[in-house]
Formats: C-alpha cells, structure tokens, sequence
C-alpha cells in the first residue's frame, strides 16, 4: 500500500542528458553515466556518514555525493572540529557506535590524547583535516570494496519524479581543468558556486554528468531504493516539492517562546571557520579592503566584558600543550579554530539578503523549473560571509574597535595581538588555499513536514514544548516521549539568530526560547516527509519546529539522525515496503516498529535514554 499527500496536478520530470543548463540550451548534450545504487545519499556531512556507515555495514550498496573534496561536514569541511556534547551522553557514552567510533579514532591519531586542543568549550577539540582523514578512513573498507561509491565535487542538478517516488538523480561531476583550481589552490567558494551546477563545462570546469538509479534487480519492487536528502541545507526538498519551512514558524501553545511572526528570511547565522596559530615573532596583518563596509567592520565584539582574546583563542583551540584560559596558558604553535557569534558569524538578512532561498525566491528565479537548479542560496550572502570571516581575523589581532562593549564604555579600546598567523594552504588544518573551511558551518536548513495524523493534521514535527525544560502548559518535567523514537540526543536550544543590517535584532527572533533541553529522542516520522514515498531526511533538514531545530543540529545528534535514516533505509528495502508503513499504519504489522527499533539497536545505536518511561522524571533531569 502507498502512502502519500497528493498534490493535484503535479508532476515533476527530469529531461535527461538535454536538460537545460542555468537557462541555455546545451549545443552539445554531454553523455550521462547511470550508476545503480540501493541507496543514494546527497551530501557527505556527519548525517550522509553515518547513513552511510550503518546502511553498509548491514550490507546494502550505497552511492554518496558531495560538493567539497572532504566527507564529514561539520568535523571536517566545515572546520568546526569542537564537538559540541552534552556530560550525559558523553560520560555513560549514550551515542551512536559511529560516532563513538569516530571519537575514539580521532584520539588515537594523536597518540590517545584525550582533548589534541586543550579547549574549553568542549572535551575534544581538533584539527578539521584529521576529522576527515578519519572519516575516510572508518569508510575506506567498503570503498575498497567497491560497496560504497564516493563522489566529491560533485551536486544534484534533478530529480526524475513518477508516482509519488524518486526514479532517479541526475548529478553533475565537477573536475578541475588545471592546477589552478585543484581543491589546495582555488579561490573562495562563492567564486565557482555557480558553475558547479552548470551542466556544460566551463573556462576551469570539465563536466562528467551522471544518472543515479535503483539497480535493476529491484526496478520493479514497490520500493526499488531509498534517497536521502544529507544535504546540509536540504537541496533536495525543493527539487521533489515535498512541503518543508524555512526560518521563524510563528507562535503557538505548542512553540510558547515563539514571537507572532513567520519569517522565512530569518535562518540561522552561518560561518566560515578559519585558523590563526600563535608565532614565535611578530606578524604583518594586511587590513582587508572591505573592512570598514558598514556590513563588516563596525559588527565585531568580545560580546561580554568577561571575555578576551585569550579566552577566544583557547576556546575553541585545536593543538594546545598546556591547558588554561589566560595568555599564560598559550604557546608557541598553538592553533585556535574560529567560530565566534560577534566575529565570522554571517547574520545579516532580509529579502534581499537572505542565505538560504525560500520556495518564492527559487520560482521566481527559474530555479524550479526542470533542468535549472542552481544551489538554491545566495552567492552574494556566500561572498559577504567569506570577506566577514577574513575581516574578523584582522579584528582580532589588529582591531581596536568593539561594537558592542564600546556600547557600554565609550573608553575601551581592544588590544593588538600581532603574534598571530592566519593558516592557509594544503597542509594546514583547513587545506585550503584561502584559510576559510571548505564549506560555511551551516547551522539551520530547510526543514520537512512530516505526514498529517490525527495528532498532527498540520504535519508532523518535533516542537519546542517536546524538549525544552522552560515551563510551560505543556512542561511535564521530562520530554516527550516518542513511541517511535530511532535515536537520542541532547543539547541546549542555542541560537545565532539572524539580524538586520542595522545589526539589530528583528521582530521574528527567537531570542526568548534560548534554554537548556531534557536529553530528548529523534522520532522516525520526523525523517518522513510528504508526497515523496522513497525520500527521508538525513541532516538539520528533519521535521522540527525552527526552535527545536537549534538543538538537534549539533554533531552527535546529527550523527544520530544520519544513522537512523540509514537503517530506515535497508530495513523498508529488505521488506520492500515504504518507510511511512512502518510507522504510520503499525496497527496492520505490530512488529515492523519494533523489529527497526531492535535492528538499530543491534550494531550499539541507543534509541532511549536509560531509565525512560512515562512515569518517571530521574532519568531526565539531567540540563
């Protein structure tokens, strides 16, 4: 039986190989190389890994794209190598085995230090190029094997659509034409964004296109494979026209600290990471010449007056020898990730500047029309947020502004910090030519709506009154507790909300829903979307009000939700039923839940906290 919404008189039909292009016929329509696969996954951050990795290990055969050179998003390409945990999960290890996994193989690399950096906001912290050396190295067997089929550089152009499933992905191989533009030598990322989804090769581009589809042994099943959208801001949901939200959702008793606003322009700040190393003399720091843009240079702050420049070096430090939080804690050849909200945070917004296109944008541009996807963000916010995170490594160590603390003493002047160097090139922890992480840290995507049900007749979706510990009508002194739970995860509701040119706040923020979370549970219908029946959300892009949302995007439950999806996966393949069956219609088969519940389970992945039931509260008071 299907399950779906229907969307009267839609279709969507991919063109093949003469696709249009950005909007111009190809003289010349370039081949395509179909590649089976039983499940296909977009994107290669932590959610694409850790699909990958279990949906391997229980045997299936998996094809994985991604835009950068490296896998493993936030550890890796991203540069936000701090692992952001909470002591309950971390000291009774209740995280995925890969992930766990994945801690342990990092500390080994450094000969089984427990903390490389010696920070403090976190109890491992490390170099982003050892996150992905990792990462490959956990999936180097089943590419070995030809199991796994790996594909950098490489992004979804279409989707084929027929009865309410994906039939197949076409994609495009981006390979560099000359040294140039070899990953350890290209520009910024907004510099070649674009022609990364153009179908004919370009002035540094070769094109290889490719056709992504279920093997042929299983065209004919109800469920011939499984698509995961592990994109980091849900590329996909657009392309398939599955309902999703984007930004500030509105106030309802269910979201209680939300402002009576919906706001699809307000996401979530993104950033560029960077890092600068303590040098033994005095560096030449080169002011940027967008600094003083009213955009830039009058935004970044310390933010408190308990914080410095030691305190934000040592923050996030990626290679320390001495722990502490002053200048006496800082060495020689220490390194320090940056990721700081008043410093390479891109928060600026508003119709016209807004990140992440909305569905009205997307149609306005042409870019939902068959064959002309391109991205679906803004290049300019990219190129703004690129100059932002530069400008903030020379406020650093050359500023003597503070837009904020000088709010509160006219008087204060930052100091100079000239012993500071700015790593770029292949061999420094970001490998990149330019210093600035691969791709921007994103923390919010667009985010599904999961099936209508009694309980949810707008949609399924995980709301801020499910986790949060502020009170509430609704506060039971524990989370809720979802019957299908497929994970766990815990992490204050933690915001870097969006602001208006004017560095202010607007009316839609979230500011107010800011607080500590119960340890909480992902719940399989928030992986389910609408309309597409062999479609699930692998990443930020699951089915959360936009406050919940700023709690499950964090590593280990990012990690969780990849994990799930990919056990979704092989468990609706082996039975060759949809995923929504499992969930949604349990009173045909009581044992399908369960049996996914159990298989999860299996290879180490917790699915509850320990002591959970619907009477208690011990287990979850823990902030």
């Amino acid at each position: 039986m299907k399950l779906q919404v229907n969307l009267p008189g839609w279709s969507r039909v991919a063109l093949g190989a003469g696709i249009l292009g950005a909007g111009a016929a190809l003289a010349q329509p370039l081949p395509e190389t179909r590649i089976p696969c039983e499940i296909f996954i977009a994107g290669g951050g932590l959610g694409g890994v850790a699909a990958a990795y279990d949906a391997l290990q229980l045997g299936r055969q998996v094809c994985m794209t991604e835009i950068t050179d490296w896998i493993g998003g936030q550890v890796s390409a991203q540069g936000v190598s701090a692992l952001d945990e909470r002591p309950l999960q971390r000291e009774n290890d209740i995280f995925p085995k890969g992930y766990s996994e994945f801690r342990r193989r990092v500390r080994e690399k450094y000969g089984g230090d427990p903390n490389p950096g010696k920070c403090w906001v976190s109890v491992l912290c490390f170099s982003p190029q050892v996150g992905h050396q990792v990462i490959r190295e956990m999936l180097d067997p089943y590419l070995q094997s030809g199991q796994l089929r790996l594909f950098t550089e490489t992004v979804v152009k279409d989707l084929e659509i027929a009865d309410y499933q994906i039939r197949s992905v076409q994609a495009i191989r981006n390979i560099p034409k000359h040294a140039s533009v070899q990953p350890e030598n290209r520009g910024d990322l907004s510099s070649y964004f674009l022609d990364f989804y153009r179908l004919e090769p370009t002035e540094d581009w070769d094109k290889e296109i490719l056709r992504f589809e279920p093997p042929p042994e299983r065209q004919d099943k109800t469920l011939p494979w499984v698509v995961i959208d592990a994109t980091e801001t849900g590329e996909l949901l657009p392309l398939a026209r599955v309902p999703y939200r984007l930004g500030t959702d509105g106030q309802s008793r269910w979201e209680p600290s939300s402002k009576p606003y919906v706001d699809p322009y307000c996401t979530q700040g993104f950033t560029y990471t960077f890092v600068l190393e303590r040098s033994a003399v005095p560096q030449v720091p080169v002011k940027p010449e967008f600094y003083n843009d009213p955009l830039h240079g009058p935004y970044y702050s310390y933010e408190h007056p308990r914080f410095n420049f030691a305190l934000i070096f040592t923050y996030r430090r990626i290679r320390g020898q001495v722990f502490g939080f002053g200048e006496e804690a800082i060495r020689v050849g220490d390194q320090s990730m940056q990721n700081w909200t008043w410093g390479n945070d891109w928060r600026i917004t508003g119709p016209d500047k807004n990140f992440i296109l909305t569905h009205e944008q997307l149609q306005a541009s042409g870019q939902l029309d068959p064959g002309d996807w391109m991205g679906g963000l803004r290049v300019e916010a990219l190129r703004r947020a690129e100059q932002h995170a530069k400008g903030f490594f020379y406020w650093l160590v050359a500023g003597r502004t503070d837009f904020l603390l000088q709010q509160e003493d006219p008087n204060f002047q930052k100091d100079f910090y000239l012993r500071y160097a700015y790593l770029r090139g292949p061999n420094t922890p970001m490998g990149t030519a330019s210093g600035l992480s691969k791709y921007p840290y994103i923390r919010e995507s667009r985010r599904i709506i999961g099936r209508p049900s009694l309980s949810y007749p707008e949609g399924f979706t995980i709301y801020e009154s499910d986790i949060t510990t502020r009170e509430s009508e609704l506060n039971r002194g524990r989370p809720f507790i979802f019957y299908d739970s497929v994970g766990v995860g815990q992490y204050p509701i933690d915001f870097h909300d969006c602001l208006l040119p004017d560095f202010s706040l607007p009316p839609s923020n979230n500011k107010d829903a800011q607080a500590p979370s119960y340890p909480y549970q992902i719940p399989l219908r928030a992986l389910i979307p609408q309309r597409i029946d062999n479609l699930l959300a692998g990443n930020k892009n699951i089915a959360t009000s936009r406050i919940a949302s700023a709690s499950y995007r964090v590593h280990p439950v990012e990690w969780a939700i990849g994990t799930a999806a990919g056990h979704t996966a092989h468990f609706a393949l082996e039975r060759d039923l949809i995923p929504a069956e499992i969930v949604e219609e349990p009173l045909l088969d009581l044992r399908l839940l369960p049996a996914l519940q159990a298989q999860i389970q299996s290879l180490g992945n917790p699915i509850q906290f320990p002591g959970t039931t619907i009477t208690a509260t011990d287990w979850a008071q823990s902030r």
